[in-house]
């Protein structure tokens, strides 16, 4: 499939940490968290922020011990996406910038429903984050409508020339070898040894460290008989490797395409995984189930490619559009910086923050990945 589009995918739904869903509860203080320039930021909006972002940090999984750090954290980051998102709302309406629902519909047909493997990965991704399709669309309708306020406000200073481009690439050619890398379908059978552990003691919250060991033991004895069953099968008749994926496999990215992972290059994949992959002959089975940190697989290689170094037509898309990402970055993190300086903002007492202000997070900021969401950004400037 083509990597491009895998990329703009996963990069569009790692901002759905910004919009939709609901916090688990009430966050405290008033019905309004705070005014910017006379506009009110609401409760409503956020703890439906908050509530995105405990889902993107997968909060549940979190130790007890450092959940009220990341609370902190969480709130502070929320505050400062909403002053932003509201700081870039007004000057929008201002200038007219504006996203209609004919560009929502024509950016989502031209990219997620064109491909039928996108359009699939697209329906996963809505049913395991228990989102509508219209949570989505106010998400893309946010990040399409930041990308015309960068550029119509950045102009010539977010632009990126042919020659910025060809420079880049000649001065840092060594960037671009391309390390060996194995086209290989997989079924996976999850089996992470820390969600057993917190599904054990969430059963029986006292359960001894020794009895709690032999559970996890037991379990993952029988994960492990699952996918030995299912190598079974696949050896008994390979043919049918494809369509066991799409049943079974727990990587619901890659089963929807029959298990396929696309070309993984070396040094991306789990040590365990790649080994297996990497003495396994083209088009042929790894003779048994290889065990990761992320489970059990069953692992069929379906190319190899050596290392070579990636020519400037081949790189140059990406490079264009990294650094136009950067451009816009670093364009939007001085505008917000210029606004709030001069913005009068008034935070209620319940809703500040217990330590200063980390620069401009989530829209144009700095913020960690969370956990399980795709690291790669959404296509800048495209709409």
């Amino acid at each position: 499939m083509n990597k491009t589009k895998v990329s703009l995918l996963a990069g569009m739904l790692a901002v759905t940490v910004l919009v939709s869903g609901c916090a688990k509860g009430g966050l405290g203080g008033g019905q309004k968290v705070a005014t910017v320039n006379g506009t009110t930021i609401t409760k409503a909006e956020y703890d439906k922020t908050y509530g995105d972002f405990e889902k993107s940090f997968h909060v549940e999984n979190v130790p007890e011990a450092q959940k009220s750090v990341l609370d902190d954290y969480l709130k502070q980051m929320t505050l400062n996406k909403l002053i932003l998102q509201t700081l870039i709302n007004t000057e929008a309406s201002k200038t007219g910038i504006k996203v209609t629902d004919a560009e929502v519909k024509e950016y989502k047909e031209a990219k997620i429903f064109n491909d039928p493997t996108l359009k699939e990965q697209f329906k996963t991704f809505l049913s395991q984050n228990k989102m509508q399709e219209s949570d989505f669309d106010a998400m893309l309708r946010e990040n399409l409508l930041l990308n015309k306020f960068m550029e119509a406000k950045g102009g010539q200073a977010v632009q990126v020339s042919d020659s910025e481009v060809k420079n880049f690439y000649d001065k840092n050619v060594d960037q671009f070898k391309v390390p060996e890398s194995i086209h290989a379908k997989h079924i996976l059978v999850k089996a992470i040894e820390p969600q057993i552990k917190q599904e054990v003691r969430k059963g029986n919250e006292k359960i001894s460290d020794a009895d709690l060991e032999k559970s996890v033991a037991a379990k993952k004895q029988d994960l492990k008989a699952k996918a030995d069953k299912l190598f079974t099968e696949i050896k008994a008749n390979p043919a049918q490797f494809e369509e066991l994926a799409k049943k079974n496999s727990e990587d619901p990215m890659s089963a929807v395409k029959g298990g396929d992972l696309g070309y993984m290059p070396q040094g991306t994949v789990d040590p365990a995984f790649w080994a297996a992959a990497d003495k396994t002959p083209k088009g042929q089975l790894y003779p048994g189930v290889v065990a990761s940190q992320f489970g059990y697989h069953i692992i069929k290689v379906l190319d190899h490619k050596a290392p070579h170094q990636q020519t400037f037509a081949e790189a140059k898309d990406n490079i264009r559009e990294q650094m136009s990402q950067q451009k816009k970055q670093a364009f939007l993190q001085q505008w917000a910086q210029q606004q709030r300086s001069v913005a009068k903002i008034d935070v209620e007492k319940a809703y500040q923050p217990k330590e200063p202000e980390a620069e401009a997070q989530g829209q144009g900021g700095v913020m960690p990945t969370p956990q399980g969401a795709a690291a790669p950004q959404p296509e800048a400037g495209k709409h």
